[in-house]
């Protein structure tokens, strides 16, 4: 047994999932049916698994995928740097947002891994060259995930965020509050707002951060390991967050300090992020706190075979980097 992940309640409250599946337009036994009247139901996307099933009325379906289809083709002569298919990620729930100048825009959220039930359409119009306001026509009535479409949205960096959710845009960004545990092994969802664009490679997203909304972003804690002590072995070793909590069977801890404290806004239990390194294996939990320094441990979790290694995007095993001072850690777990 490698390690136990659970997630607290509170992942209710942010992402909206309950643990309730509803479908709509057709009884519930037929979901994993393979009869005719079901596979029509499904949608291939090419997004993520592709395969998304659209749980409602014939003639809903059709306008969806009418509505997705007809923005797609205007989408190859949009001169606008900013239109394309937006994604939203998450294993149980998120969102496709697909809009161009002159067709408006569609928005399309799923949960359940690959269940769509609803989506909302509407006009497009713009306050400047990284603003948007989605004004819609047919709202969204979902009861989870993304329940309503914002209509003021704005361009930062590489990411498409709602104007009423850039305050928690800008913590996630530094890795404060709650969303420092995204520096550990959380989670399996990613937060609402960050939605990103999947298409128009040939037009990257790079926008820097409007001035009027300079004030929602927050500077993560960055500094580097000054000391490395030795380290050891230890049975089930576990964390507790808000978001979520963990144990692992057998763990490496390597105790460190590093170079930045309280008067920098470090807490105890604070998670860190080693900066360049593999961050899924291994993460920096502190556990005392100074006025301008703090020490903790580098947790590897070794359940699995007993070395430090982790597994590259094409599944062949490697080594941890040793720890070592002048390593750099942040709280930010915006790779």
């Amino acid at each position: 047994m490698r390690a136990f992940i659970y997630l607290n309640i509170t992942l209710f409250v942010i992402t909206g999932v309950t643990p309730v599946r509803k479908v709509y337009g057709q009884d519930a036994a037929r979901t994993n049916s393979p009869d005719a009247d079901y596979l029509g139901q499904r949608w291939n996307n090419g997004i993520g698994h592709s395969s998304w099933d659209l749980a409602m009325e014939p003639n809903e379906r059709s306008r969806l995928l009418s509505l997705w289809n007809s923005i797609g083709e205007d989408l190859e002569t949009d001169e606008n740097p900013l239109a394309g298919t937006y994604v939203k990620d998450g294993y149980s729930s998120g969102y496709f947002l697909r809009w161009s100048s002159k067709k408006g825009f569609i928005v399309i959220p799923y949960f359940d891994q690959n269940l769509i039930t609803n989506y909302g359409y509407g006009k497009v119009h713009f306050v400047d060259e990284s603003e948007i306001i989605f004004t819609s026509e047919k709202q969204l009535q979902s009861e989870r995930g993304l329940e309503k479409m914002p209509s003021v949205w704005t361009a930062i960096w590489n990411y498409l965020v709602p104007v009423d959710e850039l305050k928690e845009f800008g913590n996630f960004h530094a890795g404060l509050g709650q969303y420092n545990e995204f520096n550990g092994r959380c989670c399996e969802f990613q937060p609402i707002f960050l939605a990103t664009r999947i298409d128009r490679i040939d037009k990257p997203l790079s926008y820097p951060v409007p001035a009027k909304y300079k004030k929602f972003i927050k500077n993560p804690i960055t500094g580097k390991i000054v000391s490395v002590g030795r380290k050891k072995s230890v049975k089930d070793w576990g964390y507790q967050g808000k978001l979520y909590g963990e144990w692992i069977e057998k763990a490496i801890v390597i105790p460190v300090s590093i170079s930045v404290g309280k008067m920098q806004g470090v807490r105890r239990n604070m998670l860190f992020r080693l900066v360049g390194e593999p961050e899924d294996w291994q993460y920096l939990q502190i556990t005392s706190i100074h006025n301008s320094t703090a020490e903790g441990y580098v947790v590897r979790d070794i359940s699995a075979g007993g070395k430090e290694s982790y597994s590259d995007d094409s599944g062949q095993e490697k080594s941890l980097t040793p720890i070592r001072i002048g390593m750099k850690v942040t709280t930010s777990p915006v790779r």
